[in-house]
């Protein structure tokens, strides 16, 4: 049996994700299986894919095609239900491990066996792979990489919720953490938020995880990144899915402030979306929910006022910057059905 599944879930990026095998076949701990795990495509581009996998000769690694486009938590769900390895990892595929990633990442949980996840920082590329250094900067600088140590993090609840600081892309998990606390809330689908869903499922239950500043891991930054498309925050569905997902959850202390701030700006967003679709009284009702999760947020009752007097300007400003294309049908239908009414989550109200 290997000692870790790597999964690369893809669609339609042939280039980029042969990158992203090639840094995986290039580890220097080798003892790996590596799935590519890619949703329903052009039969063409499967095909192609398909045939240069092959063509490595490498029985490590397989090409799977999916039968249901699930989003990111349906790949994750599919590629953790064929693994029987002690440690499992998820690759973006337009993203890229250096050589030594994986080694040190299990030097490190070998070492900690109570330790749920490792999670490295990472540099910034461009679409040829090409290193941004400024790039970089801000972005380590926006998900707090830059504020922590190497070493061991008892509780990394916060950290979470104020910065975000972990990704999915390259983060190790002991399987059985995997296993104890779920792919995310059983419940919910698609593609967001599903890196947060992850993380916050193993940190509400008090787990450690280990961080390392140091960067390993090739994030490519380029015009088809989720961040760049669907990952706007003005996406409506992915901003109620973020709503719902802190919506149902409660904590204590430090934690919880920063949980209830975090759904009050996301909330926030939501009212105006609901502007934008016209949903004035649902807007208006958003709104003042931010205002009592946060109400010292200056800004919120600024943007509730705004909202009040103005609706319609509002309304034709913000209309280019939302997008309410409803979630793919075939992301609820990935989706396990036993486990659609209950979500699993842990009760941490005080």
């Amino acid at each position: 049996m290997a000692r870790i599944l790597v999964g690369i879930p893809t669609r339609n990026r042939p280039d980029m994700v042969r990158d992203a095998v090639l840094s995986v076949q290039r580890q220097t701990m080798g003892d790996f299986v590596l799935v590519v795990s890619e949703n329903p495509t052009r039969p063409e581009v499967s095909a192609d894919i398909s045939a240069w996998i092959d063509s490595l000769g490498d029985p490590r690694i397989r090409y799977v095609l999916q039968p249901v486009d699930g989003g990111e938590y349906g790949q994750a769900r599919a590629l953790f239900g064929q693994c029987e390895a002690p440690f499992f990892c998820m690759l973006h595929d337009d993203d890229m491990m250096d050589a030594d990633y994986l080694e040190a990442a299990l030097e490190v949980l070998d070492a900690h066996d109570d330790i749920a996840m490792f999670a490295g920082s990472q540099y910034l590329v461009d679409r040829a792979g090409g290193r941004q250094d400024k790039l970089t900067e801000d972005y380590t600088r926006y998900q707090g990489r830059d504020l922590y140590p190497e070493g061991r993090m008892e509780s990394f609840l916060e950290p979470l919720l104020k910065y975000g600081l972990f990704s999915i892309s390259g983060a190790v998990f002991r399987s059985s953490a995997v296993a104890e606390c779920g792919v995310g809330d059983p419940d919910m689908g698609g593609i967001y938020p599903f890196e947060f869903n992850m993380f916050l499922r193993l940190a509400e239950r008090g787990l450690p995880a280990w961080y390392s500043p140091r960067k390993r891991i090739a994030y490519r930054w380029h015009d088809t990144s989720m961040r760049h498309a669907d990952g706007s925050i003005l996406t409506r569905y992915m901003v109620e899915a973020l709503v719902e997902l802190l919506e149902r959850r409660r904590f204590e202390g430090e934690a919880e402030t920063l949980r209830r701030r975090l759904l009050a700006f996301n909330r926030r967003n939501l009212g105006y979306i609901l502007l934008v679709a016209g949903e004035r009284d649902a807007a208006m009702r958003c709104l003042r929910r931010a205002i009592a999760l946060h109400p010292t947020g200056v800004s919120l009752w600024w943007w509730w006022l705004r909202a009040r007097l103005q609706p319609g300007r509002i309304a034709d400003t913000w209309r280019s910057r939302v997008n309410l294309t409803p979630p793919q049908p075939s992301w609820r239908l990935a989706i396990p059905q036993a486990d659609r009414v209950s979500a699993g989550v842990p009760s941490h109200a005080g």
